[in-house]
């Protein structure tokens, strides 16, 4: 898989797809802004991009998973996003513009838990 195989979701396309029930998981592995941070997308589960190799195989089958960071262009989603469909996940994509681009759009998120 090439970088440009990931889906690449814009903010309103991932919002419209959770009003419609839409099968897609959001992944957060944000890096810089994770600890600052007090909130995070709806329904998004964590993976810490440090250690994402043992993680990948916690997340749900049967979804997209959608990666969403705090890195210009993406790059950190992008690299998990390829790591995960090299594993085995066939379906991934990333958030174009990632938290700040959900964020600059005005979408809700929610408090981190713990």
């Amino acid at each position: 898989m090439a970088w440009d195989d990931v889906s690449r979701w814009q903010a309103n396309d991932l919002a419209a797809a959770f009003k419609m029930g839409d099968p897609v998981q959001m992944v957060d592995v944000r890096e810089l802004t994770w600890r600052e941070s007090d909130s995070m997308i709806k329904g998004a589960i964590r993976l810490d991009p440090m250690e994402f190799e043992s993680q990948i195989t916690d997340l749900p089958e049967g979804k997209e998973l959608l990666f969403y960071c705090d890195r210009a262009g993406e790059a950190t989603s992008m690299k998990i996003a390829l790591w995960a469909f090299d594993h085995g996940r066939t379906r991934v994509g990333v958030l174009v513009g990632g938290w700040s681009g959900w964020q600059d759009a005005g979408y809700p998120v929610v408090p981190k838990a713990g």
